[in-house]
């Protein structure tokens, strides 16, 4: 049959267009999605530097290392006066220089000699000084003391005659004096006196034993402070000497040499050693921290 122009010619093979439609739809897609160049701006990391305290040091001394601060004798008012010193005071203290600072106590003071050889701190109107208890004042009254001339020159104008004082009695003065001796000039081996000087504190007890052995034996201190035993044979001796605070001494090789003036190179106390220093403080560990921020959102 033959065609005539009125007739439709339908298109051959319709899947064509729809794969070319697929294609386009896949092309643009992907030309959406592709890989985009991103601009991210990175934070700079910071730094902290933090000074922590420092830990505090050890205690190095123990409980039993610590000694506790014995009471001082108390402050006492009193007068003073002055007086011409010379040797042969009522102690008997052997080689004193004249011009030293030196004091005689009242009566009720001196006790049979107790306070011979110790110390007292006087102050006074001008300034202060530490004087040697070395006589017996039997004229002054219970609160009234003889300096000698340096010592009161040293507290108060010398033309006042009198001064107003406070006195306080010295423990330990220091530094810790040597201890010597004298035996008296009528000691024998029947009977022995012995003076005992630079004691620094007013002593308690004396006691002698004969190297030879045997127990000691207490001597008997008298007014010119001179202490005193009989029958205790020929010597040498050991002296014990106690002072008022419990501190010992032994005195070895003691000979019956009366008028005879012995050092020993012994002290009746040791002065405890002032404390050291603390060291520093070691600085305090630093602890440096870095803190990296995070990264901030990227942009296309």
């Amino acid at each position: 049959m033959h065609r005539t122009g009125h007739e439709e010619v339908h298109p051959g093979r319709p899947w064509l267009w729809t794969i070319l439609v697929g294609a386009v739809v896949v092309g643009l897609a992907t030309w959406w999605i592709r890989p985009q160049s991103l601009s991210c701006s990175v934070a700079e990391p910071t730094t902290t530097v933090v000074m922590l305290p420092a830990a505090p040091a050890p205690i190095s001394v123990t409980p039993q290392q610590m000694h506790a601060v014995d009471a001082q004798p108390p402050q006492e008012r009193a007068e003073a006066r002055f007086y011409a010193f010379g040797q042969g005071g009522a102690c008997s203290l052997p080689d004193l220089p004249l011009d030293g600072y030196y004091v005689g106590v009242p009566t009720n003071r001196y006790d049979g000699s107790a306070p011979c050889g110790s110390y007292v701190d006087i102050d006074g109107p001008l300034g202060s000084v530490r004087a040697q208890v070395v006589d017996h004042c039997p004229g002054c009254g219970p609160d009234q003391y003889d300096l000698s001339r340096s010592a009161f020159d040293a507290i108060a104008n010398s033309v006042d005659g009198v001064a107003p004082v406070k006195i306080t009695t010295v423990r330990d003065p220091n530094p810790a004096p040597e201890l010597f001796y004298r035996v008296q000039q009528s000691s024998s081996t029947s009977w022995i006196g012995i003076l005992f000087s630079g004691t620094g504190n007013p002593l308690a007890q004396v006691a002698l034993r004969p190297d030879s052995g045997g127990d000691y034996r207490p001597m008997r201190r008298g007014y010119d402070n001179y202490w005193t035993v009989s029958g205790i044979g020929r010597g040498p001796f050991t002296a014990q000497v106690t002072d008022i605070y419990g501190h010992v001494a032994y005195v070895p090789g003691v000979a019956i040499e009366p008028g005879q003036l012995r050092r020993t190179g012994i002290q009746l106390y040791d002065i405890t050693a002032e404390p050291s220093p603390a060291p520093p403080e070691p600085p305090g560990p630093v602890v440096v921290t870095t803190v990296v921020a995070a990264p901030a959102p990227c942009t296309p």
